[in-house]
Parts: structure tokens; sequence; C-alpha cells
């Protein structure tokens, strides 16, 4: 085991005991990694500080949520990764937002490719999410159009928060697998970028 993975170990195992300490390392270790992976993607300062910011706060109330034998750096930016997926949903429904993205789509004339592309994986997209069972597509959809968080979802269908967090990680699996990674990232781009 190299230095820094039994360094973020021990950082982890301090962290799930509560150490502030191991806390404000962990912060000066990824806190400016974490604002530029948030920056590429939202174009945006002020958002991407919240990015960061609320990163650490998801972090220290999941603190025991902590598995010391994971990588903490992929446990971090999977929070921010979900933490910009969401400032992004809020976006989506913003009619401003949608509007100033159709109008980037269709500003030059390589972009009907683009947009073409962009509306066949939407349908790819919406072709695969029909085919999930019932309660995995309602989850899902409740999530991502309704844009209810998981504690919402599982109140409103009478089921654990832990049930709604695997159906929505299996979905998300179940997608990135059958929409290969270019197009993957393609769509996430035309969407959020």
């Amino acid at each position: 085991m190299d230095f820094a993975t039994q360094k973020n170990k021990n950082i982890a195992s301090q962290l799930r005991r509560g150490d502030v300490r191991a806390f404000d390392e962990l912060y000066g270790l990824y806190s400016q990694r974490l604002y530029g992976f948030a920056f590429s993607m939202l174009k945006n300062k002020e958002d991407a500080k919240e990015v960061v910011q609320e990163t650490f706060f998801k972090l220290w109330n999941k603190k025991q949520e902590i598995n010391t034998s994971h990588s903490l750096k992929a446990f971090l930016f999977s929070i921010a990764y979900n933490i910009t997926v969401d400032l992004f949903r809020a976006s989506v429904k913003d009619s401003d937002f949608l509007s100033q993205l159709k109008n980037h789509l269709n500003q030059e004339s390589n972009k009907t490719d683009e947009l073409l592309i962009f509306n066949e994986l939407n349908e790819r997209l919406s072709n695969l999410v029909a085919e999930l069972p019932e309660q995995r597509k309602k989850i899902y959809l409740m999530s991502r159009e309704e844009g209810l968080g998981h504690k919402e979802i599982a109140e409103k269908l009478g089921i654990a928060v832990k049930t709604v967090e695997n159906q929505i990680n299996l979905t998300l699996k179940y997608i990135r697998k059958n929409i290969d990674s270019n197009s993957f990232l393609f769509l996430f781009i035309c969407l959020f970028c």
C-alpha cells in the first residue's frame, strides 16, 4: 500500500470518529480539486464554491458511512458529482435556462448536428427508462423529473431511503451500461455545460 493510500485510510478512520482535524486536513487536500471539478462543469465560480461547501457538509453528516477500505477521494468526488447534477437539474427546471440552452444549441450550423445527436441520445435515454421495472422507473422519474429528494420519495412510496438510493444507483448503472461512454458524456455536456 502506498503512502497516499495509507494516509487517506487514516484520515477516513479519524473522520469516522468525528475528528475535526482530520476533516480540516481532508479539506486542505481536496477543496481546490473539487472546486476545479465543479467549475469545469458549471462554469460558474459561485456555484462551484457552493458545490465544495455542500460536499464537505454532506461528508461530515455522512462520516459514519465512510468505508475505510474504499477510496475517500472517490467518495468525495461522488458526493460533488451528485450535488452538481442536482444543481443542473434545478437549472433545467428554469425556463430561462432551457431557453438559453436551446439558443446555444441553435446558434451555429454545426450546432444542428449536435442538436440531432442530443435528441437521439435523449430519446435513447427515455427508451432505457421506459424499460426499467415499474417501481425503479417511478423512483427514477420522481427523482429526476419531479426533483424530489430520496427522503421525500421514500415517504411518498412508503419505502426505506436506502431502497430509493439503491434503485437510483441501479438505474444509473443500467443507463451507463447501455449508452456508450462518449455518448453519455456528450449527452451530459449538452444538458449541463
